[in-house]
């Protein structure tokens, strides 16, 4: 018989019933699945849990994330997204089995204390190997959280992702890349890898085109043929900058000019389909991309840390457009924290107009939730606390501060929880941090793993920092050549002039 667990007394967010003071309520799981939530439930042969005191929440969904850079964390600062390649993309490379496993579990850990229970993993696989793959597999079954893994894939060099890369010199290309491996021999790896691990458990897939600028009509065909075959979401990043735009408008013509029309045109454009930061799309293509169901996962952390932009909230809101929320890169935004994400979407669409619009705490909730389960793939599965979904689960201490006084769970959650007061995590029935301790990994001996494997990590980085001084200049000149152009919209504050 499957093992049994009676959750009781909690508090139970549920994104129908009441958001600011959610009922006190029961939770049954049998095995990893939730089988009834109410008042007094009764299971003589379930282990007990007791929660009051507590507000259970659906696990979080980072529905953005790349773990090759988390031992880059707090190296960055004031850096264009596409300088910041010059740094990351070789530190992300090459690197050892140890390190790959080190850097997938911390970023994992940071996950489950943040109380995000399923991340989706875009990882920059250099070289792409089965051997990582195994690696990256193993460690995130081991730190027990929920994956939606997608090895990047693309068949045009990471110099495409610089407009004007004409202006600079070879070498500088070189640097940021000049190379790439066939679709063909991607696509096969790609195809292998399904094969080799069906998704089980709480490991599931995705397909991961870099971007579409990155990709050719065939790779993106390709990849389309796979997720039709095996009902695979995609992710694909799709204009996070300003140069973006100019990429699409200039190189794209045959397609009119617009990234979303090239992905429809290779069969992307589908409901399995989710873009990835979107700060500068137009609302055309937005309302494109709600007729055919398609998705966008916000990132606003890594927009502003990289000096992208804000992606318009208010017309994506109003386009009907799915939504979710990621996290992104450890280097691009230096966490693994919803609390910030949820927060900044309400407060970026209340700057967005002057007259007050609806409350938007309990939608947040949802976009980190329900959002982020339906653009994994996992809609039906994830995302709330309701019977016939999966015990993913995160245990919030009401003790915390942050409730002190306690009057609207959700709007304290969005506005007032850090983090801190996540106490308990249980994902597919499993309790993976339990009264703040993680119950699957040895934190203190991944600490002095991981700080042995720094003192190489940080004499590599700082000779990659010396071999890219040369390119600086280039790289500035290139970027303000993409903003001496007027595009016809804005993502960025507004300076005082006077």
């Amino acid at each position: 018989m499957p093992s049994r667990t009676l959750i009781r007394g909690g508090q139970v967010y549920e994104h129908g019933g009441d958001i600011h003071r959610p009922r006190t309520a029961d939770v049954l799981v049998e095995g990893s699945t939730i089988v009834d939530v109410g008042p007094d439930l009764r299971a003589e042969d379930a282990a007990v849990i007791e929660a009051s005191g507590k507000l259970l929440v659906p696990g979080l969904v980072n529905a953005h994330y790349h773990s090759h850079d988390t031992l880059c964390r707090g190296m960055f600062e004031e850096q264009t997204l596409e300088t910041w390649l010059l740094y990351t993309l070789p530190m992300g490379a090459g690197r050892s089995k140890e390190e790959i496993r080190a850097r997938t579990l911390v970023g994992a850990l940071e996950c489950l204390r943040s109380g995000i229970t399923t991340v989706q993993d875009m990882l920059g696989l250099v070289p792409l190997t089965e051997d990582n793959v195994d690696v990256v597999l193993s460690a995130y079954r081991e730190a027990g959280i929920r994956s939606v893994f997608s090895p990047m894939v693309w068949d045009i060099p990471p110099v495409a992702m610089v407009r004007h890369r004409d202006t600079l010199p070879d070498d500088v290309q070189e640097m940021l890349g000049t190379r790439a491996l066939g679709a063909e021999e991607q696509l096969d790896f790609l195809q292998a890898q399904l094969d080799r691990h069906p998704a089980v458990g709480a490991q599931h897939w995705a397909l991961a085109p870099f971007a579409p600028q990155r990709c050719t009509p065939e790779l993106l065909r390709g990849c389309a043929k796979l997720s039709a075959e095996h009902n695979l979401p995609v992710f694909t990043h799709v204009y996070e900058t300003r140069g973006q735009v100019l990429i699409a408008r200039e190189l794209f013509g045959e397609h009119g000019g617009s990234l979303i029309n090239f992905l429809e045109d290779v069969g992307l454009l589908t409901p399995l389909l989710n873009i990835v930061h979107s700060v500068w799309i137009s609302r055309g293509e937005m309302d494109q991309m709600a007729a055919a169901d398609a998705g966008i996962v916000l990132n606003f952390l890594s927009n502003l840390k990289l000096k992208s932009g804000i992606a318009p909230v208010l017309d994506l809101r109003e386009s009907g457009v799915r939504l979710a929320l990621g996290c992104d890169n450890c280097s691009g935004t230096d966490v693994q924290n919803l609390f910030q994400a949820m927060k900044l979407f309400c407060l970026f669409a209340a700057v967005s107009d002057p007259e007050p619009g609806p409350p938007l705490a309990h939608e947040a909730l949802r976009h980190a939730t329900l959002g982020g389960a339906r653009a994994v793939g996992l809609g039906d599965r994830i995302g709330a606390i309701e019977s016939g979904r999966e015990a993913d689960l995160v245990f919030i201490d009401l003790d915390d501060i942050a409730y002190l006084p306690y009057n609207s769970a959700a709007r304290q959650l969005v506005y007032t929880e850090t983090g801190r007061g996540v106490e308990s995590v249980m994902v597919a029935g499993r309790m993976v941090v339990d009264r703040g301790t993680v119950t699957t990994v040895d934190e203190q001996a991944l600490r002095e793993e991981v700080a042995g494997l720094m003192r190489h990590f940080v004499d590599d980085y700082d000779a990659v920092v010396r071999s890219r001084e040369r390119a600086l200049p280039y790289m500035a000149e290139a970027q303000r050549r993409v903003w001496s152009q007027d595009i016809g919209m804005h993502r960025f504050l507004q300076r005082t002039r006077a």
